[in-house]
């Protein structure tokens, strides 16, 4: 039997005591190339709780070995010094995080975001004499987000990324918007997130025929997933038809002024209800007396709502984002630009007539098996081995 390959993951986002939410797909990465690696992830997360200067928590879970470790951040009046000190206590952790188990002696260190972790990835890799993997996620990138730091900050960015033995990105949209960005190498691949595929098969809901459910799924950020553009196209939509309601599952810093625009346009109660934060069987009841799923954002990575709707048989109306355009074509859905709200009233109104006519079974098979563990498991130890020559 062939020896596993000792894989360190350093991820920004990951999983936490304070919230099980950030950087779930870098947690199913991990997970999924388990039967090919040895996998341990370190995390550091800042805690003004914290009763000590580092706290550090060991667990395995589901065969990876996680070290978080939570760390009291400096209070200073003078923000960039506090800003300065908390970077050097961050890295610190790492440090200390690494020594820990050094008896583990990782063969490759996998990155997770430019370009914080980059950083320490290219300095650990570096010591060790080991190859480095970066894989990006974030939508910084898009210049609808308009957050990208050139400068100093996009040299480092570039030189972090030449020194690296790999980029991964997670759609082609995204390695389109760092490539204008100079932000390229010659070992860039396209590995997609890890959805898990294998849910059961939607059935049709019991409302009647005459009566359509949509629903929505993503955190309450506006900026990025334009849920204010959703509920214009909802309240026109009202003004014409009465037979439907959207379901708006999530929460996130917007949530508030989403509801009270909401109740403004005269939608709450009526046509649309938020419900929260909706995960595990709650999510996917949700998703079962669905007629279909809409998604309106100006900008994805990657979208993973849309293969999971997919994924249950349910079609899917959505802008042009993300893994959008890698597969939704008219067998399971309807995709249009974004930003442009009278085409999203268009579609919308159109799926409300037309969402009962699909076939579950074909829309499922549309992406079954593409983006399950296993599958993107394979491609990304592909990457290790070649840097390994194994």
């Amino acid at each position: 039997m062939n020896q596993k390959i000792r894989v360190l993951f350093l991820p920004r986002w990951y999983p936490h005591q304070y919230d099980p939410m950030p950087g779930l797909f870098i947690q199913r990465q991990a997970e999924s190339i388990t039967p090919f690696c040895d996998v341990a992830v370190i995390y550091v997360h800042p805690d003004p709780e914290c009763p000590n200067r580092y706290e550090v928590v060991f667990s395995e879970e589901n065969q990876v070995r996680v070290i978080r470790v939570y760390f009291k951040p400096v209070v200073c009046a003078i923000g960039f010094v506090g800003k300065a000190l908390n970077l050097l206590k961050f890295y610190h952790a790492h440090q200390k995080a690494f020594k820990s188990i050094r008896q583990f002696s990782p063969q490759i260190i996998h990155s997770h975001l430019l370009t914080r972790m980059a950083f320490i990835g290219w300095r650990l890799s570096k010591k060790n004499n080991i190859p480095h993997v970066i894989s990006e996620h974030w939508s910084r990138y898009f210049s609808e987000n308009g957050t990208y730091q050139m400068g100093l900050h996009h040299v480092l960015t570039r030189y972090l990324i030449k020194k690296s033995d790999a980029l991964i990105v997670v759609s082609e949209p995204l390695k389109t918007a760092m490539q204008a960005l100079h932000l390229d190498h010659p070992n860039l691949q396209i590995i997609h997130n890890v959805v898990d595929t294998k849910m059961v098969l939607h059935n049709p809901p019991m409302n009647p025929a005459s009566y359509i459910t949509l629903i929505h799924v993503s955190c309450f950020e506006d900026k990025s997933k334009n849920i204010s553009g959703l509920l214009r196209v909802l309240h026109a939509l009202s003004e014409k038809r009465q037979n439907f309601s959207c379901e708006l599952i999530g929460t996130g810093p917007d949530f508030d002024d989403l509801q009270a625009y909401a109740k403004d346009l005269g939608l709450l109660g009526q046509f649309v209800t938020f419900t929260g934060m909706k995960t595990g069987q709650e999510l996917l009841d949700q998703f079962e007396h669905a007629d279909f799923m809409v998604l309106s954002s100006h900008y994805e990575t990657f979208g993973s709502v849309i293969v999971e709707a997919l994924a249950m048989g349910i079609p899917v109306v959505t802008t042009q984002v993300g893994i959008a355009p890698e597969v939704i074509n008219e067998t399971n859905g309807i995709m249009v630009p974004p930003g442009d709200e009278l085409l999203l009233e268009d579609a919308v109104n159109t799926m409300i007539n037309n969402c009962r006519n699909y076939n579950s079974k074909t829309i499922r098979n549309s992406v079954v098996g593409k983006f399950d563990p296993e599958f993107i498991g394979e491609k990304i130890v592909a990457i290790y081995k070649s840097l390994l020559s194994i």
